[in-house]
């Protein structure tokens, strides 16, 4: 009678402990959010002009390197067939990908649907300090 309480016991015992050992490894840790930031803004072009029906804006965040100049981007968003002006905007960046080695703009271009070349482009300017919810006026003018 004995053994077989203790048998029970034993059997009751490795189920239970499969049990918990199954519902640990069931359970997932929460995956890492990545606390994206953003740069809101409006592009204004002086004129009041209605857009050519096959047409695309990009609008892109710049880093350059200070120590060689060069230009790497960090994210990009395409307007397909904007309808006219003024146009809004958000990027959306990872902040890990921001450095203090690199100052930062923000490039805007207006194309033709099969131009490689913009109409339109902004006159980049160096961003201040990015915080994260930055907000943007940027100004296109004729490509010379």
């Amino acid at each position: 009678m004995v053994k077989h309480v203790l048998y029970i016991l034993l059997l009751s015992l490795l189920f239970f402990s499969g049990c918990v050992s199954n519902q640990l490894s069931i359970a997932q840790p929460e995956p890492e959010r990545i606390p994206y930031r953003i740069i809101a803004g409006t592009v204004l072009y002086p004129n009041n002009l209605y857009f050519p029906s096959r047409v695309h804006m990009e609008i892109t965040l710049v880093a350059t390197n200070l120590s060689n100049n060069q230009s790497v981007p960090i994210v990009k968003q395409s307007i397909r067939n904007p309808q006219r002006f003024p146009v809004n905007f958000i990027l959306r960046y990872d902040p890990r990908d921001i450095s203090p080695a690199y100052e930062y703009s923000v490039d805007v271009a207006l194309f033709r649907e099969t131009e490689e070349t913009p109409y339109l482009k902004n006159f980049p300017f160096p961003l201040p300090e990015l915080t994260g919810d930055d907000n943007l006026v940027v100004e296109l003018q004729p490509v010379p």
